[in-house]
């Protein structure tokens, strides 16, 4: 079904959307934020356009509140705007205009709006349609206008998640490989790709309302995006900006966490030399954090951290966050590896049915002027010292049971300011350098769809963990 007709289709009964998860019962963050958003825009005189207006539920309400305020409303949906015309016909509103048009194409003159509403879209669009959105927003916005985004927020209070549930579970299905990379993204870090710096952010009921500025140019933009580009391209060294960025704290990089952080004191790994403070925490990583399966890739490190087991892409997101804490710059670098270097730890109708390519990482560490490539950490002693003992009559390469190297018997696994590599010999794509795993998944993550992805995280995973237990004889 077309999108056009999916919404014909809703249209009759969206705006129960607003009863069902708008309806404020007065707790804490638990605003409506269509009356947020009501607030964000004066009672004066302004042009507004609910971009993407679907029955009018924001522009409409402003309309009402905001007499002085002129809103155009666009969509390119015309039972949509049907239900629209019906409200603003009822309601008597002068100031409302509805049109219907692509809001990838409005045919509307250069920044001629005052404020811009972009409310429960984005999470449905795919990249193409992010840009071209955004790009036409940045276009019809004046110099000094606002961009008002309105999307779901991720939920923290457990009734709130049960509540939400349905509304997961179906925007994963209509739109399964983008609505979590938006979902789960960092905000500030999404807009700013289009030429939109961040100025407040609310949590309100089940979403969030973020108020957004141009930046001075949008060349600017591009320009800052080549410039990181060339630092990728740079490992010898770190400015002080780059530094920043590769210190941040981002969603799955959520170092404030109060169990990473009561680890570090108990540790005591802030005492240590920058070397030795590495070190620490990469042996850590590595044994201490065993090998195996989490639900997900886009887990934060603090659910890594509680569940005391990872794989390449999650115990990554531990290990960064970790350094990060202690003050140590590092980035990621993303890589599909063949699925033939899990066979073994996955088997049976599991690994007949994972995919050809399987989404994989490793972190780089920056010391003394130099960018340290570390993979090694994936796979504990224990696991691997077993591996060694079931196979030891090979004394060459291996690419097995999630270990693929040059040398089985001598694996580069022990870090002493050098490359560590475990799994690298599989390795058939790269995806690049990138500053956080929010960043990388937001581009790049494991291609499956949602049938495979519901069996491998309530089936398939256990199946392997179960396997990397048997392998321990634990």
């Amino acid at each position: 079904m077309s999108s056009k007709g999916m919404y014909k289709l809703v249209s009759p009964g969206y705006d129960i959307l607003d009863k069902t998860f708008f309806k404020d019962n007065g707790r804490k963050n638990g605003r409506n934020p269509r009356e947020v958003l009501r607030e964000l825009i004066p009672d004066e005189k302004a042009v507004v356009l609910d971009m993407c207006c679907g029955t009018g539920a924001n522009g409409i309400g402003v309309a009402m509140n905001k007499p002085a305020v002129t809103v155009v409303g666009l969509d390119r949906s015309k039972s949509m705007l049907k239900k629209a015309r019906q409200k603003v016909q009822e309601l008597g509103l002068s100031n409302v205009k509805l049109i219907c048009r692509d809001a990838t194409d409005t045919g509307l003159k250069d920044e001629m709006f005052d404020y811009i509403i972009i409310g429960l879209v984005l999470h449905e669009c795919d990249a193409n349609l992010w840009k071209a959105i955004l790009s036409e927003a940045y276009r019809v916005l004046k110099k000094d206008g606002r961009l008002i985004i309105l999307d779901w927020e991720r939920q923290t209070v457990l009734s709130d998640k049960l509540k939400f549930a349905p509304m997961y579970i179906t925007e994963n299905i209509v739109t399964p490989k983008y609505f979590k990379e938006y979902y789960y993204s960092d905000k500030e870090a999404f807009f700013s790709r289009y030429g939109f710096e961040a100025e407040t952010n609310v949590r309100c009921k089940y979403t969030f309302i973020m108020t957004l500025k141009k930046s001075a140019e949008k060349g600017e933009t591009r320009e800052k995006a080549a410039e990181k580009e060339e630092l990728r391209k740079k490992p010898a060294g770190i400015d002080d900006s780059a530094e920043n960025r590769y210190l941040g704290k981002t969603h799955m990089l959520d170092y404030d966490n109060y169990m990473i952080q009561n680890l570090i004191r108990e540790r005591g790994w802030k005492n240590l030399p920058e070397f030795e403070r590495i070190r620490a925490i990469y042996n850590f990583i590595r044994d201490e954090i065993r090998f195996g399966y989490n639900v997900d890739d886009s887990i934060p490190a603090s659910k890594v951290l509680k569940d005391g087991y990872g794989q390449c892409n999650t115990k990554g997101t531990l290990f960064m966050a970790l350094l990060r804490a202690v003050d140590i710059p590092c980035r990621v670098h993303g890589f599909t590896i063949r699925k033939e270097l899990q066979e073994g730890a996955m088997t049976g109708f599991v690994y007949k049915q994972a995919p050809k390519n399987i989404f994989h990482s490793w972190v780089e560490v920056y010391l003394e002027g130099t960018w340290y490539e570390l993979e090694a950490f994936i796979i504990d002693k224990d696991y691997l010292g077993k591996l060694q003992e079931k196979n030891s009559n090979c004394t060459g390469a291996f690419c097995k049971y999630g270990v693929g190297v040059e040398d089985f018997r001598n694996p580069v696994i022990d870090f002493n300011r050098n490359n560590t590599y475990i799994q690298s010999t599989g390795i058939n794509q790269d995806f690049g350098i990138y500053d956080s795993p929010d960043e990388l998944l937001m581009e790049h993550h494991q291609e499956m769809g949602l049938i495979k992805k519901l069996a491998f995280r309530y089936y398939g995973r256990h199946m392997m963990n179960r396997n990397v237990r048997r392998i321990r004889g634990k």
